[in-house]
């Protein structure tokens, strides 16, 4: 190397050797598992970057990535070596062989490894910290960023450069063209990295796009299929009332509430509101069989505050406070119970309340109800969910148990879906 100071292929690519000879230098020669520390983790996805998508970037970081991105540096830094040692002759000139390390780090080596270091930090910036920014806001950051990446990269150079004893010779036009270049090649970087980054977004769009697609069809082919029991069990219910003899009226009566009461559950099932008047109409068809099988054990007290029948209210709230309290409040007592349900205005807020006088509550059972079955655990979250509210308990004197939950509700009712409870079954059926 020493010999060839003079025609040397690092003096005609701008870099010559200072007047001591320099020993061959031998790049990045360390420890392959320890080099690029980023390739050592044996896992598919890197353990930081793949954080970054609970960060909400658009996508994370994986090794076959890292591997793309260090083979595009090394491929630009490659072409340039080519084309450099192509441009001033090669060895047809007398200078160094093509593929000799201290030529390659002198002529783009040392340059891509410079934009390498300034790159990473806006790269992170714009496409794993801030991925969601507005496209004006990372235009901006880039306008910023790029007089900084080029005049840095050059500076950087000349140090490492200066640090191996090699002279820098390019100088006025040369200058301009070697910044044109870094300039050029930043846009080049970051044009393909945001193409990618749109890309992976996209097909992260599509792909959620198609799951919801599906998990719409099987909620589709769910509701059909939930269609066919009720139509079923309707008809079903029409055969048994038919069959009833006409001195059994009573027995018809129940028939025909009870498939009312299935009527209005399927109802809901695919309504998100009703009005308290259809709910409470649900609740006293439900309790009208209740009281039907229990005789004079259960009898019913109704406080209804006038005029809250048009508010709209979420279906099938009240019937498992009701169910409760008679399962638990009033079947298990010794003896007759009374069961209240109350509808009254607080302030602005429309005030619900079931009240029994049956067996109450121990206080170390207060959480546990909610967890002996599903009736009151999912109106409990469906109460927090849509109305950001709670259920609240308190046991009454002597004995028995109220369960309230208050909500607000639209000052009208007029445009809301409704679940209509009606007697059109029984009338049809009574004919």
């Amino acid at each position: 190397m020493a010999s060839r100071t003079a025609t040397s292929f690092a003096l005609s690519t701008g870099i010559a050797p200072a007047a001591a000879p320099v020993n061959e230098f031998d790049g990045l020669r360390t420890d392959p598992s320890k080099s690029v520390a980023l390739l050592c983790f044996p896992a598919r996805k890197l353990p930081y970057f793949s954080r970054m998508k609970n960060a909400g970037a658009p996508w994370w970081i994986k090794r076959k990535e890292v591997l793309a991105f260090l083979a595009f540096y090394g491929l630009s830094s490659l072409v340039l070596h080519t084309v450099s040692w192509i441009s001033y002759g090669g060895v047809a000139n007398g200078h160094a062989a093509w593929l000799n390390s201290e030529e390659f780090w002198a002529s783009s080596g040392a340059k891509f490894m410079a934009n390498l270091l300034l790159t990473l930090p806006i790269a992170y910036l714009v496409l794993l910290r801030y991925p969601h920014w507005a496209g004006w806001k990372t235009g901006l950051l880039h306008l910023l960023y790029l007089p900084f990446f080029v005049l840095m990269s050059y500076w950087l150079v000349i140090r490492v450069k200066g640090y191996f004893g090699w002279v820098n010779i390019f100088g006025g036009r040369n200058v301009i063209w070697l910044l044109y270049m870094d300039a050029l090649f930043y846009l080049l970087q970051f044009g393909l990295m945001h193409a990618y980054v749109f890309q992976r977004r996209l097909q992260g769009e599509m792909a959620e796009k198609a799951d919801l697609r599906e998990a719409a069809l099987q909620s589709q082919l769910t509701a059909l299929k939930a269609q066919l029991n009720p139509h079923f069990l309707h008809n079903l219910f029409n055969t048994i009332n038919a069959s009833i003899p006409p001195e059994n009226e009573r027995t018809r009566e129940l028939v025909i509430k009870l498939s009312d009461l299935f009527r209005y559950q399927n109802k809901a099932s695919q309504r998100e509101y009703t009005t308290v008047g259809e709910e409470l109409a649900f609740i006293r068809a439900y309790l009208d069989l209740i009281e039907a099988r229990f005789k004079e054990k259960i009898r019913t007290v109704w406080a209804i505050a006038e005029g809250v029948d048009r508010y709209p209210i979420a279906p099938m709230l009240l019937q498992p406070l009701v169910e409760n309290a008679v399962t638990h409040g009033l079947g298990p007592q010794v003896g007759a119970g009374e069961l209240s349900v109350r509808v009254s205005w607080e302030g602005e807020l429309l005030a619900f309340e079931i009240r029994d006088t049956g067996v109450g509550l121990a206080a170390e059972d207060r959480e546990k109800i909610f967890t002996r079955g599903l009736g009151l655990a999912n109106t409990r979250l469906r109460l927090q969910r849509m109305y950001g509210t709670d259920l609240h308990l308190a046991n009454l004197s002597p004995s028995g148990l109220g369960v309230s939950f208050r909500i607000s509700v639209a000052t009208a009712a007029e445009g809301l879906p409704a679940v209509s409870f009606h007697r059109a079954t029984e009338k049809k059926l009574l004919q």
